[in-house]
């Protein structure tokens, strides 16, 4: 007798515990995630074990918010609040919360998190490019030039390439592609780098290339040195001659000389 009375009283806790924890959420918009509106505070994603609270990027793109607790319906709804936000709306939540570290749309961190927003910034970058102003397409393809990644990197560079060339945007490419140590992505940009000289807008060439080739990492530097002919000129061949000399015995070297040897020969009509 004893026993069924102490499970009663348990039983009316436990449904007086829930009934007042209902009354700690109240729904928001249809579709949206709840919001908290009173009782104790929500447990930070630090705390808790297997979900995350819902993604800041999502409350950064102006949609409603709420605790997930999984991290599928958190990446769902930061889907859903990407798509309903302008391009420019998205990519600005996406690289806030990249920067900060918060995006939070796997249950893994380092690569799998980076790869996920990486994903969701090319997406980004498509509805741009059909949605966006040449004005915002110009911005933004600046911008994510210098974000920390190849594939992005690259697909704001093809966004470049198709707008009205300016000296802004070739100072930002020449900015990020100096830093680099992504051969391919430098295989992208010889092309479109060529286009804008054949327009006068190559300032900033000479130094970039010349970095990369003489202290660039390995796989950019010789890139550099295998493409490097068609942006010698009369007046950065004999820079690019020095650096042959001081560069080591090896197939660098070989490639920058073959390249200065060709350009001799171009300009005496060989």
């Amino acid at each position: 007798m004893k026993s069924r009375v102490k499970r009663f009283w348990a039983g009316v806790v436990l449904l007086a515990g829930l009934a007042a924890g209902g009354a700690w959420v109240s729904a928001t918009a249809p579709g949206s995630a709840p919001a908290v509106t009173a009782g104790p505070p929500m447990p930070s994603a630090s705390s808790v074990t297997h979900g995350v609270a819902a993604p800041a990027l999502a409350d950064q793109a102006g949609m409603a918010t709420g605790p997930v607790s999984t991290a599928g319906p958190a990446a769902a709804a930061s889907a859903a609040a990407l798509a309903s936000a302008t391009p420019s709306q998205a990519l600005r939540a996406l690289t806030r919360c990249y920067a900060a570290d918060s995006c939070r749309l796997t249950r893994g961190e380092g690569l799998d998190e980076h790869f996920a927003v990486v994903g969701l910034v090319l997406q980004q970058l498509e509805r741009l490019a059909a949605q966006g102003s040449p004005a915002e397409q110009a911005a933004w393809a600046r911008e994510l030039l210098a974000f920390p990644d190849g594939h992005v990197q690259a697909a704001a560079l093809a966004l470049a390439a198709r707008l009205p060339p300016s000296a802004d945007t070739v100072a930002a490419a020449v900015s990020a592609l100096a830093k680099t140590y992504d051969a391919v992505l430098l295989g992208k940009a010889y092309p479109v780098l060529q286009q804008w000289q054949q327009l006068g807008l190559n300032s900033g060439y000479d130094d970039m290339l010349l970095g990369l080739v003489h202290t660039g990492g390995w796989q950019a530097a010789q890139s550099v040195a295998d493409n490097v002919r068609p942006f010698l000129n009369a007046g950065n061949v004999g820079r690019f001659a020095q650096v042959a000399r001081e560069l080591p015995p090896g197939a660098r070297q070989q490639s920058l000389l073959r390249a200065l040897r060709d350009y001799q020969l171009l300009q005496q009509g060989g």
